[in-house]
């Protein structure tokens, strides 16, 4: 079996086993070809891919700027988009706002939380709906991952 290609940094190691193991299931004979990975800038990112994953990303990125995020990864992908974002839910609303009246940059975290509707409501806008949603919980914070798909 041919090794799957991981372009720098290894940070996704984790898919490519993924991926190694479901293609070795089922194959017969056939010769499998792994898939590239690729951790590349986004904003800069061009081509089209069957499936484009996008985790703690988002949460970089202010409301304003993140449903052209959104709208440009969906334009990357063929089949299927996969996004994490920070939930923005009334409590950790109230968290960031509460830290952000104290000094310092460790008082108020520096994520941009995201409201469930604001990002299914950008990526019908470009054509895609959610097929699946999965709360993420940590000791201190809640994200969403969502697949989507075109719609």
């Amino acid at each position: 079996m041919r090794r799957g290609q991981l372009c720098p940094p290894a940070i996704f190691r984790l898919l490519w086993w993924q991926a190694k193991e479901q293609l070795s299931v089922g194959n017969g004979d056939a010769e499998p070809v792994m898939p590239k990975f690729e951790v590349r800038d986004l904003e800069s990112l061009d081509g089209r891919y069957d499936t484009v994953v996008c985790l703690d990303v988002l949460m970089h990125y202010p409301r304003s700027k993140a449903d052209g995020m959104i709208a440009h990864l969906a334009s990357l992908a063929e089949k299927r988009l996969i996004l994490s974002f920070a939930l923005k839910t009334l409590y950790y609303d109230l968290l960031k706002r509460v830290g952000e009246l104290f000094p310092g940059p460790s008082k108020a975290t520096r994520a941009y939380l995201h409201a469930e509707a604001d990002v299914e409501r950008a990526l019908n806008k470009v054509g895609w709906k959610i097929r699946k949603r999965r709360l993420i919980t940590m000791q201190f914070s809640f994200a969403r991952l969502v697949e989507a798909v075109p719609a």
